[in-house]
């Protein structure tokens, strides 16, 4: 048997460096995934309208509705609040107006939703001399019982989307809202199968 030559020595050396470099990279550029975080674990609002939790009362999806331009219109706070409480809960919303704050109350029966304006016909929450035009943000506080309230921007926006005009301020619409709660829905358990999956 002939001892290897140092042509093929060096041929040896250069396959073994090309491969543990290729590892390096492969490695390398798998591990970026680890450090990387995942946004389907961050929660975003998903569409036009913002939210907010505030201890067992969540916001969501929430804007201000204009037909008015200008100072001083009237506009409908479309949103879902949700109570996941046992324990109903007055809501307070804080918005500022042409002549200081205003501040409006929804209440919310415990492990219950309302919808208000979030389609044609339902209960409207009325805004009436919001100082914010459209196209601008609102902040509104939102707060309950003794829970520490919190604040959240809420875009101003009219009907000129199509998905959006048949939402805005109702006339005969009341400006404190009195909408029924719907019950949360209940999570429903399977019982386990007596038979093995595949």
């Amino acid at each position: 048997m002939r001892a290897p030559t140092l042509k093929s020595r060096g041929l040896t050396t250069r396959l073994v460096s090309a491969a543990a470099v290729g590892a390096a990279v492969v490695l390398t550029a798998a591990g970026c995934n680890f450090i990387s975080p995942q946004a389907t674990t961050k929660q975003y609002d998903a569409s036009d309208g913002t939210s907010v939790n505030v201890g067992d009362i969540q916001v969501r999806n929430a804007i201000a509705l204009t037909a008015t331009e200008g100072d001083g219109g009237t506009a409908s706070l479309s949103m879902v609040v949700l109570n996941t409480s046992d324990e109903a809960a007055e809501v307070s919303f804080e918005y500022p107006t042409t002549s200081g704050k205003k501040t409006q109350t929804v209440e919310v029966d415990g492990s219950s939703q309302i919808s208000l304006g979030t389609e044609p016909g339902q209960d409207q929450f009325i805004m009436e001399s919001l100082d914010s035009d459209p196209g601008s943000l609102v902040t509104i506080f939102v707060q309950y019982g003794t829970e520490t309230g919190k604040s959240f921007v809420v875009p101003v926006l009219t009907g000129a989307l199509a998905e959006y005009a048949t939402l805005l301020p109702s006339p005969t619409a009341p400006s404190e809202a009195t909408p029924s709660s719907t019950p949360l829905p209940e999570a429903t358990q399977q019982a386990p199968s007596s038979s093995p999956t595949p």
